[in-house]
């Protein structure tokens, strides 16, 4: 146990870049009130191949980065007795699985999370893998859950019936499900409590696509949709929404990309870095393809559209069409190729919000909960301060 008046160590095991924008999704800035912060940044020795997707990263002392493993087993020992453990790592390779018996080795609290928040698609990321029958896929997902007990946490903190449905497929019984809310929704509880000035904006959700090194580093797969496939008739769709309806389109730069110079993507418009919830908050429309951030466009009631293009709808990688198509028939939000023109009565129909659709997306995969707590108090009451 700690002495009195020591905090009880919280550390964040994290196999990416850790950025600010990690401390304030994770809401560490709460939990640093309770608890000692420490940041194990671990893609310097698990996976140095994705740096290249990250622009930026934080200066924060809590964080430490490890070149290697070994390194990084040396300096868990030594602080984890007793500790509560964020861990982002799944068992998907040896030393991953190596680590995730470290952390439940250590008699520490391992808390995972399944806090996605947007709609999920069937197909693969790579689409050289063979896709195995959903029969199969289940044998395997109980196979692996159970194998590998030893190797998985003492409880997942979820947001969304969806999300709960996946923890149970993934997870053995023995781990707990923790009823939460997706990261971006529990942001969004607290803005709620700010007064809100409405701008005559629109918000475009980039996530760096195709302009920017992205997750597909991790697949090893190849982005066939060139720069110049998407930005030019992006930019005109926009001034299709602008004269349409008065509004001013703005970037909302993805965090990843934070630093980067999107000018050379999306010309002299506006860009914000770090501000896409509040952004969102203010605006009056939100522009999208597949990104996460949708969920403030959920949690705000914003109306929402979706873009593609011929390119994505005819490439031989189907998995962001389906994602697209996917968000668009759980939300009810148009889809709009930014390959054909648009009259302002379609732009103008689109900004109807189906009521019904929102509040079904908010429950499947944004909040388990009703009470309206974050997530960082979820945490608090129910796993480091309850007595199990």
């Amino acid at each position: 146990m700690n002495s009195a008046g020591d905090k009880q160590k919280l550390i964040v095991v994290w196999p990416y870049r850790f950025r600010d924008f990690d401390w304030q999704r994770f809401e560490l800035e709460f939990l640093s009130e309770h608890l000692e912060v420490h940041v194990h940044d671990l893609i310097d020795a698990l996976t140095p191949e994705f740096a290249a997707a990250y622009a930026n990263q934080s200066d924060s002392a809590c964080i430490t980065r490890f070149s290697s493993f070994k390194q990084w087993r040396r300096e868990f020992k030594k602080i984890s007795k007793d500790a509560i453990v964020f861990s982002h790592l799944r068992p998907v390779n040896f030393q991953t699985f190596l680590a995730c018996v470290q952390l439940r080795m250590s008699r520490a609290k391992v808390i995972a999370f399944s806090t996605g928040g947007v709609s999920f698609s069937s197909v693969r990321v790579n689409p050289d893998k063979r896709d195995l029958p959903e029969p199969i896929k289940q044998l395997l997902h109980f196979v692996r859950r159970n194998l590998l007990r030893i190797a998985m946490p003492n409880f997942v903190v979820a947001g969304g019936s969806e999300e709960v449905k996946r923890v149970r497929r993934d997870f053995p019984r023995s781990t707990r499900i923790v009823l939460a809310n997706s990261s971006d929704f529990s942001t969004t509880i607290r803005l709620m409590k700010n007064a809100i000035t409405i701008s005559q904006s629109a918000i475009y959700l980039d996530t760096g696509f195709p302009g920017f090194p992205r997750d597909e580093i991790i697949e090893k797969t190849i982005e066939t949709i060139r720069s110049e496939d998407w930005y030019p008739n992006l930019s005109k769709f926009f001034e299709t929404v602008e004269r349409s309806l008065g509004l001013k389109v703005s970037i909302s730069a993805h965090p990843k990309h934070v630093g980067r110079d999107h000018q050379p993507l999306f010309g002299e418009r506006e860009t914000l870095g770090g501000q896409t919830a509040e952004g969102v908050s203010c605006c009056e429309l939100v522009i999208a393809t597949n990104s996460t951030a949708i969920s403030y466009a959920i949690a705000f009631f914003k109306p929402l559209v979706l873009v593609t293009s011929d390119k994505i709808e005819k490439s031989r990688d189907q998995y962001k069409s389906s994602l697209i198509q996917n968000i668009s028939t759980d939300t009810g939000a148009t889809i709009f190729n930014i390959d054909r023109q648009y009259s302002e009565q379609e732009i103008k129909a689109a900004l109807v919000i189906n009521h019904e659709r929102y509040d079904s997306y908010k429950k499947k995969y944004l909040t388990s909960r009703t009470d309206d707590k974050p997530n960082y108090q979820v945490i608090l009451e129910e796993i480091i301060n309850a007595r199990h």
